[in-house]
């Protein structure tokens, strides 16, 4: 299927997905509604979300696995292009492009692992002359090299999820999309495919799929995370888990007049609006205040860090002394959650 010869190394690709709208036919809710991203060459791209909220079509309709229908369930202006080629007017160019990863791994069991990719290889349209180092070039990247002489149906889960990403990464395609790439394996494993798909990136476009939230907070440049069919969060990773928030405390020996003004002056500073977001407890000593740094949908209203030195500054200013000053970040689980609109106790 690829035209090109992997030993070429063509350049990564692009994905633009605009106004996406899909219904199955006879459902009652669309599967994905008004979804529009683009992702750049190179990025490595996190799809999260809960079951049910479209990864695996989004997946497959971007791979071409899934066609666009042409009778109004994926809405009138829906398109999907990966390397400027539109998925349903290009969709063998598109094809060509995209190795992919389906959460079931189809494979031929009664074949060796060698036979099978040597196989997918050919299907592929991997030169002939490079098939067998093409082969032994995916089995290295995915840890299959003393198994390509083993009977498919022999390996464990783990390995047969191995030979499904070889079997993406043939022809090394200049989009890669993995749904689920590191179900069934043990943590060895794991930490070996996070290596592997860690180097990718800038080489190969990598979207993948995965419920656990550490490896994509490991892997990920950007996350994308899905609610009910809509795209509810396209942000960078690094913004995703930015402090949320920063503690300080001054002792209770300064007037708190002095620490509200002190707080108001550096929130200004940092380019704040409106009142501060301020919690303020005098416990045993000191005064205590912690100013929230997300709006109310999760968001950074601007990083922690250029607070802080404002806050800083503005203390030295008015000669309040400081005994803390520390930011308090997140992790991409109470990111997650908060995009979803999971509350505790609710889902």
């Amino acid at each position: 299927m690829f035209l090109a010869d992997p030993m070429a190394n063509p350049p990564p690709a692009s994905l633009e997905v605009t106004d996406l709208t899909f219904r199955y036919p006879g459902a009652n809710d669309p599967a994905l509604a008004e979804v529009s991203f683009t992702i750049e060459p190179g990025q490595r791209v996190g799809l999260l979300g809960p079951n049910g909220a479209g990864k695996s079509t989004l997946m497959r309709l971007i791979c071409g696995y899934l066609p666009l229908p042409t009778d109004g369930l994926s809405g009138p202006s829906a398109q999907i292009k990966v390397a400027g080629f539109d998925v349903y007017d290009d969709s063998l160019a598109v094809r060509q492009r995209v190795g992919y990863l389906p959460e079931q791994v189809p494979l031929y069991a009664e074949l060796r692992v060698r036979e099978h990719l040597d196989f997918r290889a050919t299907v592929k349209r991997v030169p002939r002359r490079g098939r067998r180092i093409e082969v032994e070039r995916v089995a290295e990247l995915s840890g299959l090299q003393v198994m390509l002489d083993i009977p498919i149906h022999k390996l464990s889960r783990g390995y047969r999820q191995r030979v499904g990403i070889a079997d993406a990464l043939l022809g090394a395609p200049p989009l890669v999309v993995l749904d689920e790439p590191t179900v069934g394996l043990d943590p060895n494993q794991v930490q070996g495919i996070r290596t592997m798909l860690r180097e990718l990136g800038g080489t190969q476009t990598l979207i993948f799929s995965s419920h656990i939230l550490a490896e994509v907070d490991a892997l990920c440049d950007r996350i994308l995370i899905l609610s009910r069919g809509r795209l509810v969060t396209d942000e960078r990773v690094d913004d995703a888990l930015a402090a949320h928030s920063l503690v300080v405390e001054w002792p209770d020996s300064r007037p708190l007049q002095v620490g509200e003004e002190c707080l108001a002056a550096a929130w200004a500073a940092a380019g704040g609006s409106g009142e501060v977001p301020l919690e303020i407890i005098q416990v045993p000593g000191r005064f205590r205040a912690r100013i929230m740094c997300t709006g109310s949908d999760g968001t950074p209203s601007f990083r922690g860090p250029e607070l802080a030195q404002a806050i800083g500054t503005a203390a030295l200013a008015c000669g309040l002394p400081l005994s803390r000053l520390e930011t308090g970040g997140r992790r991409l689980e109470e990111r997650f959650a908060t995009a979803t609109g999971f509350i505790e106790g609710h889902d």
